[in-house]
């Protein structure tokens, strides 16, 4: 049996008792499987031995819009531990989920290692499922998150100690600058045609620093639905990912994506963005910019639009110089 590679349960007939599967992939070491329940359910199954039943017992993960289960065949004497996914709404979201765990168990030893990861990325994508009512990200969050990733290609493709650098990329977890290294931050923007020369500053504590440096990187975007040119949010990913050459600093980095609201989905196929050009601009001494110092009594959360043109004074070169590549 053929599955679509979109919608790998599209040719799977559901039964009347049991379930109908497929095998995922024939050459992955651990036997997965697309199905259907008796409800015509979507499925991701996973044969285990008898002797990991107690390790997926001990470490169920829960899920929103997910029900996991452990099953067992009398008729074959297979156990399996199950995915099933309650509203279909949500199917382009569960297949990545799918994906997920299939690609990253293929270099697993054994199944208890496949198991352990499982169970370490369901963790994730719990956090991920559950941080808002819908899993997508607004115009505005897609602008800002890829004038970071475009940020941290340039970071990465500049050095030899990635891990430092995506290690430094603190907006995923909210802290007060989106890049932290060494001894400077940098916010980063992003600039629309709409925008023209207006950059949004989010609160008075957005552009101060404890550390020796603030910098403010602001990246104009080009906008194109054609895609004919530039790069889509999920392109840019790709983009970012194929720079970062150790797996583990590669876990790093997707780690923080989940963190941003961010999950390869086809609606981020499109538009597509070009970088049409960057300026980066060092905040100190006179920088037009609202403070914690500066605010009345009984005042906070203020955000304010910043003119770029009122900022040739403070212009100066890219912050990363990369210091050893």
């Amino acid at each position: 049996m053929t599955t679509d590679s979109n919608n790998p349960w599209a040719g799977i007939e559901k039964l009347i008792s049991g379930f109908s599967v497929v095998r995922v992939d024939s050459e992955h070491p651990h036997d997965f499987f697309w199905g259907k329940d008796t409800c015509g359910a979507f499925l991701l199954l996973l044969e285990i031995d008898e002797q990991n039943l107690e390790f997926l017992e001990d470490n169920a993960v829960d899920l929103k819009g997910v029900r996991t289960d452990i099953r067992f065949n009398h008729s074959t004497g297979e156990h399996f531990f199950i995915l099933c996914l309650q509203n279909k709404e949500d199917a382009d979201i569960f297949h990545r989920l799918c994906i997920d765990l299939i690609e990253r168990t293929k270099d697993a030893e054994d199944q208890k290692a496949a198991l352990n990861i499982i169970h370490i990325r369901l963790k994730r994508w719990r956090s991920f499922l559950s941080r808002k009512t819908s899993h997508l990200l607004t115009a505005q969050e897609v602008h800002g998150l890829y004038a970071e990733l475009e940020f941290l290609y340039i970071c990465l493709s500049k050095t030899d100690e990635q891990r430092v650098v995506i290690e430094g990329w603190q907006g995923p977890h909210g802290g007060p600058h989106d890049y932290v290294l060494g001894d400077y931050a940098v916010e980063v923007k992003s600039v629309s045609d709409s925008q023209k020369n207006i950059v949004r500053i989010s609160s008075e504590n957005q552009l101060v620093t404890h550390l020796e440096r603030l910098y403010l990187q602001v990246f104009f975007l080009a906008e194109f639905h054609d895609c004919s040119r530039g790069l889509s949010l999920n392109q840019m990913v790709d983009k970012v990912r194929s720079e970062i050459r150790d797996t583990d600093n590669k876990d790093l980095f997707d780690s923080r994506l989940y963190e941003t609201g961010y999950i390869e989905l086809k609606d981020y196929d499109t538009p597509c963005y070009s970088v049409t050009q960057q300026r980066t601009f060092e905040v100190l001494g006179e920088f037009p910019r609202i403070t914690p110092d500066a605010l009345s009594d009984g005042l906070t959360n203020v955000s304010y639009d910043l003119m770029l043109n009122s900022l040739e004074g403070y212009v100066c070169d890219f912050p990363f110089d990369g210091g050893g590549k």
